[in-house]
């Protein structure tokens, strides 16, 4: 009974193809649900011999092994000048943390730029693949270490990049688990898909540039209902690039920083939503020149 009714919750979820775009190259590669084969899922995936309860499984283990590569990479940094130095080496929770971080990173970038750039990416990629918080922080701290015209194009590639291993990790192993634990939400964001059909780029772009929108359950919801790779990796990559240019950008003055309330003010909200209304209005009307548009029948 638990299956079927899982079963029976995923295809609740996964929406007629062909009203998200996708075309014919991609419903080859995706699996027809049906209720004779609970476990299958509706994009093919190389672990789709097991059984769902066991891919779970391999969330745990892969988390494992990246935490130990990043404890491996940090604990085999070259050393630091001083013992105090070390002591500013944590994940900052202030901003005064996180001005002494980047003080000491500063001044370890002169003799380590390669080691301070890997760790940093690793980081990054760590953080986006597991939806684990600390986004702004880290758009500080790249701004403040690479400056605003190098940290800013970093981190919106870092945020794309591993928001797309996080697709990877759901797609191949989690769809059962986020169906189970965010149907009503992922339900919602389905008929909002749905709605923009025709216009599936310019959605996405529109929900992720609106400020405080839940972009760690898009992410997870995007291969449910499966949305493209190459959509989903550049809805994000232009998506968050507004905040991601703010944060960096303040990063750069981080000295002249004193809350990370500073960070969300009126004006940042306001900037932010007349961006996403851009976005939106532009998608809108792309639709409608599509629709104005006769289709050739070949």
């Amino acid at each position: 009974m638990r299956q079927q009714h899982e079963s029976e919750l995923e295809m609740e979820l996964i929406p007629r193809q062909t009203s998200i775009g996708i075309d014919s190259a991609s419903v080859s590669s995706s699996t027809t649900i049906s209720s004779s084969s609970p476990s299958s899922s509706s994009t093919k995936s190389p672990f789709g011999f097991m059984n769902s309860s066991s891919t779970v499984w391999f969330i745990p283990i892969i988390f494992a092994l990246a935490t130990f590569y990043m404890y491996i990479l940090s604990t085999n940094a070259p050393p630091l000048n001083t013992e105090a130095d070390r002591m500013t080496l944590h994940f900052p929770r202030s901003i005064e943390a996180l001005k002494n971080l980047s003080n000491t990173l500063q001044h370890y970038r002169e003799n380590h730029l390669a080691y301070l750039l890997l760790l940093y990416c690793s980081a990054y990629l760590y953080k986006q693949a597991f939806s684990l918080p600390g986004s702004a922080i880290l758009n500080l701290l790249g701004g403040a270490l690479f400056g605003t015209w190098i940290g800013f194009p970093l981190c919106c590639l870092l945020t794309a990049t591993g928001a797309l291993f996080c697709y990877l990790i759901v797609a191949n192993f989690a769809r059962k688990l986020v169906v189970q634990y965010c149907h009503k939400r992922i339900i919602l964001l389905q008929k909002k898909v749905e709605a923009g059909r025709d216009n599936l780029f310019f959605v996405l772009l529109f929900m992720r540039m609106v400020p405080m929108s839940p972009n760690a359950l898009i992410t997870m919801t995007c291969p449910l209902l499966n949305v493209p790779k190459k959509i989903f990796f550049f809805s994000i990559l232009l998506g968050m690039a507004p905040y991601t240019f703010i944060t960096v950008q303040t990063g750069s003055f981080l000295s002249q920083l004193n809350s990370f309330d500073d960070l969300f003010t009126r004006r940042t909200l306001l900037t932010l939503c007349l961006i996403a209304t851009v976005a939106g209005c532009t998608g809108l009307i792309v639709a409608r020149v599509r629709r104005k548009i006769p289709q050739t029948v070949i």
